[in-house]
């Protein structure tokens, strides 16, 4: 049996193989649980590094950059993007990698770089139109800001987004996510110390600075399948590939989103399951454009959503593409 490590921030105790582990949330897991089974099925044992302390293992699989302290084959999954882990695009940690997987579609190669997608495990949902959804529109993300000085990230445009409902639709808007009790934060070092001191003054003083915040949410379904619209904005925007779950979250509830993010989104997934933030001058466009929606329309958003997850075009983004993909690549070479 073949011994390897899966290297990752918070990545212990083998937890993110385990489906009932009560962090799973929205079964955020199973992704890694199908490429631990897919290595079994080629007599290859993954283990987060911790479990296998003390042992000899073959090869190591990083999640983002990490120290290399594994001196035989070692792989890398790029997940974050330049503007949140910049370390993941200094060109010279990527030297001890023999191969790298990467959402940017102009880094895959094919070769060395190996595309892969932001893996989902894919629900379709029932088209039910305005039924149950009593509420308009959300947004479910963290407070957070970007590590760097980037003018496509998109940290900043949330919060104006949020702003924008707040005095303008208060009632048609929700808030959900972590952090959002604390003012909005600033990017770099400065920003996650001032982000700490308030965190410490709200034991003493009480702050409201986003009067639309809800509180945290166990499970994003929960508040997606009551909710016509999302604010489905990724970190960082004109990023080719850059597609994570959070378009994804909301086809899965039904839920129509409001997306802006990587450059090639209509390449991958058809223009007419989503709104497109691009098309729009402002929030207040985008709001107007809404409001004016009417059920059939809307039923309609939901029946194409529909037939693209039973397509075979969201296979690249579900949880076997990503095992796949991986277990193959690597699998093939080890063999060489």
């Amino acid at each position: 049996m073949i011994l390897a490590n899966l290297v990752g921030p918070q990545l212990i105790q083998n937890r993110i193989f385990d489906l009932t582990d009560p962090a799973n949330r929205d079964n955020c897991f199973e992704p890694y649980a199908q490429l631990r089974e897919a290595f079994l099925r080629h007599e290859i044992e993954i283990n987060t590094s911790d479990v296998n302390a003390g042992q000899s293992v073959d090869f190591e699989l990083h999640q983002d950059v990490r120290s290399h302290a594994q001196t035989g084959a070692v792989y890398l999954m790029l997940f974050e993007t330049p503007v949140v882990y910049p370390n993941n695009w200094n060109t010279d940690a990527w030297t001890p990698y023999r191969k790298i997987f990467t959402w940017d579609d102009d880094l895959a190669d094919g070769n060395r770089f190996i595309k892969f997608n932001f893996p989902n495990p894919i629900t379709v949902p029932a088209v039910t139109g305005f039924a149950g959804r009593e509420r308009f529109c959300c947004m479910i993300a963290g407070n957070k800001a970007a590590t760097k000085f980037d003018l496509r990230e998109l940290y900043s445009e949330r919060v104006r987004v949020i702003r924008w409902f707040e005095t303008n639709a208060p009632r048609d808007f929700d808030l959900y996510g972590v952090d959002w009790d604390l003012p909005p934060c600033r990017p770099g070092m400065i920003g996650k110390i001032i982000k700490r001191m308030w965190r410490y003054g709200s034991k003493w003083i009480r702050l409201v600075p986003f009067p639309s915040y809800r509180g945290k949410v166990d499970h994003k379904r929960d508040v997606l399948n009551n909710t016509r619209f999302a604010i489905a904005y990724e970190n960082v925007r004109d990023l080719p590939g850059y597609i994570t779950e959070k378009i994804f979250d909301c086809f899965f509830s039904g839920c129509v989103p409001v997306y802006w993010g990587s450059s090639t989104i209509t390449d991958v997934i058809p223009a007419d399951c989503f709104i497109d933030r691009r098309n729009f001058a402002d929030t207040a466009s985008v709001y107007a454009h809404l409001k004016a929606m009417d059920e059939a329309t809307y039923i309609g958003y939901q029946q194409r959503i529909v037939t693209f997850l039973q397509s075979d075009a969201v296979y690249p983004f579900s949880s076997a593409c990503f095992a796949k993909t991986i277990v193959e690549t690597i699998v093939s070479d080890l063999e060489r």
